[in-house]
């Protein structure tokens, strides 16, 4: 009788078995779902954290860039104002002629203070106007400076100057050279000759011709 029992013991533990190991493989699985729904949470605090973060990197970098951005104008407007208190003298002294362009500043000399008619070798008595021209420049204005030598519609063939082509180059050239000479760095300088092409006042009289005849200066900002 007691060897009955003991069999029938032994039959329900093993019937019970694979119930207990269902129940811890439960539990493993349970523990294994909590444990990384836990390591998804804090990555994903991790990830907002590092968002976050970059939205702020990038926020100062373009507050940086537009600081930046912004500086160069603002002293570039310093130096354009300056500029033209300096040349001020010259303009009311009827020496020079200044206009304020969208780009820059454009200086006009009038060719009669530069130059013989037909040469393009600078008159001694210019160099006082291109000498305080020049240190305006070199000291307020960092940028590109455009020579552009003009001509009136007179045409011209001399032995030196084939065209009016050749004589605005040249001089728009000379004042380039005495730039140079006076310290203003020269891959900033520029030489061109338009000839006859941009009149400043329209006509064939004295007047308008005289008026063409020029030099212009401009200074880009």
């Amino acid at each position: 009788m007691a060897d009955e029992r003991n069999r029938l013991k032994i039959s329900d533990e093993n019937e019970a078995s694979p119930e207990r190991w269902l129940l811890s493989y439960s539990d493993l699985v349970t523990t294994l779902m909590v444990l990384f729904l836990a390591l998804y949470a804090i990555q994903l605090a991790k990830n907002r954290e590092l968002e976050v973060k970059m939205l702020e990197t990038t926020h100062s970098v373009k507050a940086q860039s537009a600081s930046a951005a912004a500086s160069p104008n603002a002293g570039d407007a310093r130096a354009r104002t300056e500029l033209l208190s300096l040349l001020k003298a010259l303009h009311d002294k009827g020496q020079i002629n200044i206009n304020e362009e969208p780009d820059g500043v454009e200086i006009a000399i009038n060719a009669r203070i530069l130059f013989h008619a037909g040469d393009a070798h600078l008159l001694p008595d210019s160099y006082d106007v291109l000498e305080q021209v020049a240190a305006a420049l070199k000291d307020h204005s960092t940028h590109n400076i455009l020579v552009e030598g003009h001509t009136d519609s007179t045409p011209i063939a001399t032995a030196k100057y084939e065209s009016n082509w050749e004589l605005s180059s040249a001089r728009a050239g000379a004042v380039v050279r005495y730039f140079v000479d006076q310290g203003i760095e020269p891959h900033r300088l520029a030489a061109i000759g338009r000839s006859d092409n941009i009149p400043l006042m329209i006509g064939d009289d004295a007047a308008a011709r005289a008026a063409n005849r020029r030099v212009t200066i401009l200074v880009q900002y």
